[in-house]
């Protein structure tokens, strides 16, 4: 079995990115399997400008040699880890690119449900930790369209990268463990994505969730005990808020504790 891990970070091997999909690969070859990198920012992918080409049937691009052989690594892999950094709430620009062309002889959605290969989606928002949801919300939406069967996706940011990379070298033996299950049916591929966690967070929901890993954090700093506190009675009073069906009380609430643990962290 061979494992291709995608990193979408232009920082290369100075980024979490890197740290993340090199633990999870570390963890398939574990299990038995063969690992590979790719570095999106070796490729320089080209965008994608509508040419015209019957790419989705033909599998290949017209415009960039670069993009077809992509589209070929990604089909000859038994598993996919595909991880980008999240820039403005969204992945970044270059992994969009390499989104937008690879095509694989497995098809799309509407045309069979063969391909079943398993897949992990990785979203890092290294910063403020914002955007990390809909970021992955975004990859599955991909992984869904070229019909992978997926791992829960991965949210990373500051506040539980330690936590993350204790667990990754266990994602990677499950990865291997998954094997191919192709869909028994478009629909009950749909349903698989919109079951999986984070799939239906909005925005408070996200930042409550970032609330909730910083103050994981805070408690076990001997120095932060005060806005462990301040930021554990905001989410209490958001559900407080939530109970009276009070979604501005709630938020509101959400958005200081956020505030807070950031601050404090």
């Amino acid at each position: 079995m061979n494992v291709l891990g995608i990193v979408g970070s232009p920082r290369r091997e100075r980024g979490r990115s890197h740290q993340v999909v090199s633990a999870i690969l570390a963890g398939a070859r574990s299990a038995g399997a063969s690992t590979e990198m790719l570095y999106l920012i070796d490729e320089e992918p080209e965008y994608c400008i509508d040419c015209g080409h019957d790419c989705f049937g033909e599998g290949d691009c017209a415009q960039e040699a670069g993009a077809t052989l992509r589209s070929q690594r990604v089909d000859a892999a038994d598993a996919l880890v595909l991880c980008a950094p999240v820039y403005c709430w969204q992945p970044n620009g270059l992994t969009a690119t390499l989104l937008d062309k690879v095509r694989l002889s497995s098809r799309p959605w509407n045309r069979g449900t063969t391909n079943g290969r398993p897949a992990l989606g990785i979203a890092v928002a290294g910063g403020t930790g914002t955007g990390v949801f809909s970021a992955l919300q975004s990859i599955y939406a991909w992984l869904c369209l070229w019909k992978f069967q997926p791992l829960d996706p991965l949210p990373v940011t500051r506040f539980n990268m330690d936590q993350v990379l204790a667990e990754a070298e266990g994602l990677g033996v499950e990865l291997v463990g998954r094997g191919t299950q192709p869909f028994p049916s478009t629909a009950e591929m749909l349903l698989t994505y919109d079951r999986l966690p984070y799939m239906s967070y909005g925005r408070v929901d996200e930042f409550c969730w970032l609330a909730e890993q910083a103050l994981a954090g805070l408690r076990v700093r001997e120095t932060a005990g005060d806005a462990a506190e301040e930021v554990s009675r905001l989410l209490e009073q958001a559900k407080a808020c939530e109970a009276e069906d009070d979604a501005s009380g709630a938020a509101e609430a959400v958005v200081q504790a956020y505030q807070v643990a950031r601050a404090a962290w």
